[in-house]
């Protein structure tokens, strides 16, 4: 607790005329004096500490109740900030992969269109015959034997072990 201390103030005092005048002179000089030497005191010894009393059990409750509200709270935000950088971070790359696929497909039309081009261009240059190709013909056709097969591992197949295919020598299908 703090103290304050009054400042004597001067006031004015009327002037008169005389020999009373200057013993009012006198004592204004020397309340003057005595203002400027006034020496801070120590603090009343009229007040009375309150001793502290242990906080109610509401107090205590309601104290535990804030602090976990402000842990959670603090964590609810730090959670709110992870999840919106994670979206920005995914629509992003999202929208880059998007750019990439986007380039991949007209990449592939473009590599089609040149391939059905070149398919064209060939086959007008086969029907105009001025390359020296010729036609194929049946009796210049060469048939080859199937090598016979090597040790070759077996395919795995999916198919369950208890399923199996049923022998049938007539096509399934035409």
């Amino acid at each position: 607790m703090s103290a304050a201390l009054k400042s004597y103030v001067p006031r004015p005092v009327p002037q008169g005329s005389g020999a009373a005048d200057g013993s009012a002179r006198e004592r204004r000089r020397s309340q003057r004096l005595s203002a400027s030497r006034v020496v801070p005191t120590a603090p009343s010894t009229n007040v009375r500490q309150v001793p502290l009393r242990s906080p109610s059990p509401l107090v205590k409750l309601l104290s535990q109740v804030q602090v976990v509200s402000a842990v959670m709270a603090g964590a609810l935000v730090s959670l709110a900030l992870v999840g919106y950088g994670t979206s920005v971070y995914v629509d992003r790359q999202l929208t880059q992969s998007t750019r990439r696929l986007h380039h991949l497909q007209r990449q592939s039309e473009q590599l089609t269109t040149a391939q059905e081009v070149l398919k064209n261009h060939l086959a007008q240059q086969v029907e105009a015959g001025a390359n020296g190709l010729q036609r194929p013909r049946p009796d210049h056709v060469i048939f080859l034997q199937p090598s016979p097969q090597r040790g070759q591992p077996p395919l795995p197949t999916a198919t369950p072990e208890r399923f199996i295919w049923p022998q049938v020598d007539a096509p399934l299908g035409y």
